[in-house]
C-alpha cells in the first residue's frame, strides 16, 4: 500500500472499530464524523460548468420536492406498476415547474416493491410532456431511483463513476433528498434521462437517433432482428441502423476492423466491458439478459451507453458474487463471447484487447485503495441513509455492505438460487440472502484477482 495513503487507511480502520462498536444508530450519528461536510471532490457526477449541470449541485444532496394532488398520488400508488404519468409540479434545486409529468418507472425494481407493503418506488419526471419546450435550465427529463436491492446505496453511484473515470460517457448524477407533498419520502439518487436533452449534449447532431436494448434480440448477433430494440428518439422505424451494425460486426475481423470502425465508437465499448468487468455490473450486456443498454447514433457511428448499475459489484441474482472471480480475458457471466459479439469480437482483435486491459488496469490503480475511495462518501451520505423514512434497509445493514464485514461467494456453481441481499422493507419481516455481499469485500477480491491477471 502506498504510504502517502497511510493517513487515510487508518482512519477507515478507524471508523470501522468505531461503527462495530456502535450498539444503535445514535451512536453511529453521534461519532466524530462530519456527514454535512462535502468535499467537493467527493460526488463528482455533473458538469456544472455546462448545459444544466449546475442544478445537480455540485457534489452536494439536492432537495426535490413532488407537489401532486391527493388523488392522483393514490392513483400512482393503487396501480404502480401502469407507469401512467400524472400531472405534478416539482421544484428541483430552487426552481418551481408547473404541470410537469410523473410517474412510476422500472422492471424488475417496480413489480418487486410493489408486491409488498413498501410505497418506495423509482420515478420518473418529465418536464415538458404537457407544456411545450419546458425545461430545467435545458434538462427535459430525469429519474429518480430508490437504491433498490442496495443496501450501500452506491452501487449505482460508484459505476458511474467508474466510467467516469474512464472519460466515457456519463449522465449527470446527484444524491437527493425526495420530498412528496412538501414531507421527506426517501434519500434517492436523481439521474438524467438519456432524452432530448441528454442528446443534444452528447452530440451536435440533431438527426441523431438512440436505442433502448429492452427487450429479447439486443445480442447484435446475426439471428436478431433487432425487435428488442426500442427507438427512443429519431427516425429509424425499420431499424436500418442497427441492422447495419449486425452485419458489420459479425464479419470484423482483424484485417477489416477499419469498417467496423466507420459504424461504432470502439472505445466506448471497450470502456463499457472494462467498466462492466471491473464492477462486477451483469446485469447488462455481458450477462444474462443483454440489456441497460442505449446505443446513439449520431455522425453516422455508434456510440455504447450503459444504464441501471444498482445491481453492480456482484449483486445480480445469477451472479451472487462470483463476477469478482471472472478472467479478465472472459468478460461474461451466464453467457458466453459467442452470445456477445458485441464485445467478443472486440477482444479477439489484439488492438482492441489491450486497449480494454489498459482500462481495467487504469480502474483497478484508482481503486487500489479501495476504502480510500468511499470512505468519504460513506461520511457523507450516513446520516440521510439513517433518516430516510422509506428506506429498504436499516442503519446497520449499509454499515456492512461498506465495510469488509460481509461475505462473498466466489464458488463457480450454475445454481440460479439467488444469492445476493434482499430488500427488508420497515415494519415487515424481510427477506435475506444465504450471503451478504460488502462492496469492499467484493471490490477487494476483484483487485486481487486483476493483479494475478496482469502478473
Amino acid at each position: 500500500m502506498k504510504i502517502k495513503k497511510i493517513g487515510v487507511i487508518i482512519s477507515f480502520i478507524l471508523l470501522l472499530a468505531m461503527l462495530s462498536s456502535c450498539s444503535n444508530t445514535d451512536d453511529i450519528l453521534n461519532s466524530n464524523i462530519d456527514s454535512t461536510n462535502n468535499d467537493d471532490s467527493t460526488f463528482v457526477l455533473a458538469d456544472v460548468e455546462n448545459y444544466y449541470g449546475d442544478i445537480f449541485g455540485g457534489g452536494d444532496v439536492i432537495d426535490i420536492n413532488v407537489s401532486i394532488t391527493e388523488e392522483n398520488w393514490q392513483d400512482i400508488l393503487q396501480d404502480p406498476t401502469a407507469e401512467e404519468f400524472h400531472t405534478a409540479d416539482v421544484t428541483f434545486s430552487g426552481i418551481t415547474l408547473e404541470n410537469v409529468a410523473f410517474r412510476t418507472k422500472g422492471n424488475s425494481s417496480l413489480s418487486d416493491v410493489a408486491k409488498t407493503t413498501s410505497d418506495r418506488y423509482g420515478f420518473k419526471i418529465k418536464t415538458d410532456k404537457y407544456v411545450d419546450d419546458q425545461t430545467l435550465n435545458g434538462l427535459n427529463e430525469f429519474v429518480l431511483n430508490g437504491c433498490y436491492a442496495d443496501s450501500s446505496y452506491l452501487r449505482e453511484y460508484l459505476t458511474y463513476e467508474a466510467m467516469y473515470e474512464l472519460s466515457g460517457i456519463v449522465p449527470n448524477v446527484a444524491y437527493c433528498n425526495l420530498y412528496i407533498n412538501d414531507e421527506l419520502f426517501g434519500f434517492y439518487l436523481c439521474v438524467e434521462s438519456y432524452d432530448d436533452s441528454f442528446i443534444d449534449r452528447i452530440t451536435d447532431d440533431k438527426d441523431a437517433c438512440l436505442y433502448k436494448a429492452d427487450g429479447e434480440n439486443c445480442t447484435l448477433l446475426t439471428s436478431d432482428d433487432a425487435s428488442g430494440f426500442d427507438l427512443q428518439e429519431g427516425d429509424d422505424d425499420t431499424f436500418a441502423n442497427i441492422k447495419n451494425l449486425i452485419t458489420v460486426l459479425n464479419s470484423t475481423t482483424e484485417d477489416n476492423k477499419a469498417a467496423l470502425e466507420s459504424v461504432l465508437d470502439v472505445d466506448s465499448v471497450l470502456k463499457a466491458i472494462a467498466v462492466n468487468y471491473v464492477m462486477g455490473n451483469y446485469d447488462s450486456y455481458g450477462g444474462k439478459k443483454a440489456h441497460n443498454y442505449y446505443l446513439l447514433y449520431s455522425n453516422g457511428t455508434f456510440k455504447y451507453i450503459g444504464w441501471d448499475y444498482n445491481m453492480a459489484f456482484g449483486a445480480f441474482p445469477e451472479d451472487a458474487g462470483k463476477s469478482a472471480t471472472l478472467d479478465i480475458s472472459s468478460p461474461y457471466l451466464s453467457t458466453t463471447a459467442a452470445q456477445r459479439p458485441l464485445f467478443s469480437k472486440l477482444l479477439a482483435i489484439d488492438e482492441y484487447y489491450d486497449i480494454y486491459v489498459g482500462y481495467v488496469t487504469e480502474l483497478a490503480e484508482y481503486y487500489d485503495d479501495f476504502e480510500n475511495v468511499i470512505l468519504p462518501k460513506v461520511q457523507y451520505i450516513q446520516s440521510y441513509v439513517a433518516n430516510d423514512p422509506s428506506a429498504f434497509y436499516t442503519i446497520d445493514e449499509f454499515i456492512s455492505s461498506v465495510t469488509s464485514s460481509g461475505t462473498i461467494n466466489t464458488s463457480q456453481s450454475t445454481t440460479t438460487q439467488p444469492q445476493v441481499e434482499m430488500l427488508m422493507f420497515p415494519g415487515s419481516a424481510g427477506q435475506t440472502s444465504n450471503s451478504s455481499i460488502s462492496i469492499v469485500s467484493f471490490m477487494d477480491t476483484k483487485l486481487e484477482t486483476i493483479a494475478k491477471a496482469l502478473k
